[in-house]
């Protein structure tokens, strides 16, 4: 029997400490842990396609029979990262099938409009109110991989980031004429208003989120996706997703994926003093500085750590070595209740009730910032169409 290695799995991360190798299976959202050894056989087995070679193969480096090699073949079969060569045609009908069924008339259309500039979209459709995900376009091999790998993008923008926060700084220090246009400030109506925030919220939001990756694949992330989706039911956002991040060793590389987006969002505030400089339209100058409020108001609650997703959370994880601090946090919350209302008794300790705290702030800071989030969208909606 051949096989061939399922080509929907991407290989995320290469843990060198341990030779373990994380795949993700790119449209069901699968994660798979092997080991170097264990893909070392599956390899070799799909190059030579004789199950005796490779048998031949592993006992000259491992204490191994033909059981152990039949275990890992099940297993990979199991988990659909093994095919066989005469199914995989099969297999790659019931994907086309599966996908088909789950895109719409105009999500189909959206697809294929896309495949004529090699964009290759995929639709998601998962979520809740508070996030719902929309879409998401792989980034492998893709012109934004290839420009976010190059070393002098990845160098000039850092050293242009720092620079346009410096002359922003500058701005605001020697020229007092900044803190008297901010108290002056209103937030003057026009039909550009509300298209004007829109865009400067998504511009602004993949700048910041593009900044994390090419941090991310500086200090070598392999496989990452352009996300899309909707918060609070309405307002467009997009994200990067690093997928092999929380599985690096280095923690100093981690903090610098995470800090890449902060530091861009300070560069962006204080590089619209620039414009605000120029001599341009009472109006437009009101909708720049609206912009930076709102700039503003996100680099504020991303430094919230009891938000879950924000920056500061995931800081926070990191100092505290808690990859899952919400869901940690939850379960410590479940256990109290169980407790407090008799349902089965759970020996509490100092940590669950640290644990607590930080879950009832969290929820506080969730419901004040997608109130507030939703404020800002709406506000300058109303203001444009009040006469």
């Amino acid at each position: 029997m051949n096989y061939v290695i399922n080509p929907d799995f991407k290989l995320i991360y290469a843990k060198e400490s341990t030779e373990e190798l994380f795949f993700k299976h790119t449209w069901k959202d699968m994660l798979i842990q092997i080991s170097q050894c264990e893909w070392e056989i599956l390899s070799h087995l799909v190059n030579n396609r004789d199950e005796n070679k490779t048998l031949a193969y592993m006992m000259q480096s491992y204490d191994a029979d033909q059981s152990i090699l039949n275990q890992l073949i099940q297993y990979s079969q199991e988990i659909e990262l093994l095919i066989l060569e005469d199914a995989l045609e099969e297999y790659q009908k019931q994907k086309t099938i599966f996908q088909k069924q789950s895109l719409s008339t105009w999500k189909m259309g959206i697809s294929q409009l896309l495949s004529y500039i090699s964009i290759p979209i995929e639709f998601i459709g998962r979520g809740n109110l508070r996030f719902y995900k929309i879409a998401k376009i792989p980034l492998e091999k893709t012109w934004m991989e290839t420009w976010a790998k190059n070393y002098w993008t990845q160098n000039l923008s850092q050293i242009l980031a720092l620079f346009i926060m410096v002359i922003g700084i500058g701005q605001v220090i020697f020229k007092p004429q900044f803190i008297e246009h901010w108290l002056e400030f209103e937030l003057l109506s026009s039909p550009y208003l509300l298209p004007f925030l829109l865009l400067g919220l998504l511009f602004s939001t993949f700048l910041h989120e593009f900044a994390h990756y090419i941090i991310y694949l500086k200090h070598g992330g392999l496989v990452a996706d352009l996300g899309f989706s909707f918060v609070l039911g309405f307002i467009p956002f997009v994200h990067i997703n690093t997928n092999s991040l929380h599985f690096w060793e280095n923690q100093r590389h981690r903090i610098e994926v995470i800090v890449a987006g902060i530091i861009l969002d300070i560069s962006l505030l204080m590089g619209i003093n620039i414009i605000l400089n120029w001599n341009i339209d009472t109006i437009w100058m009101s909708h720049w500085q609206f912009l930076q409020c709102f700039i503003a108001f996100r680099i504020a609650f991303n430094a919230i750590p009891f938000i879950p997703g924000t920056d500061g959370y995931f800081l926070l994880s990191e100092y505290l070595h808690e990859p899952a601090l919400f869901h940690e946090a939850s379960r410590a919350l479940n256990k109290c209740k169980s407790t407090l209302f008799r349902k089965e008794v759970n020996k509490l300790k100092p940590k669950d009730y640290l644990y607590v705290s930080y879950i009832i702030m969290s929820y506080c800071f969730i419901t004040a910032y997608y109130c507030l989030l939703a404020l800002w969208i709406i506000v300058p909606y109303f203001i444009s169409i009040i006469p």
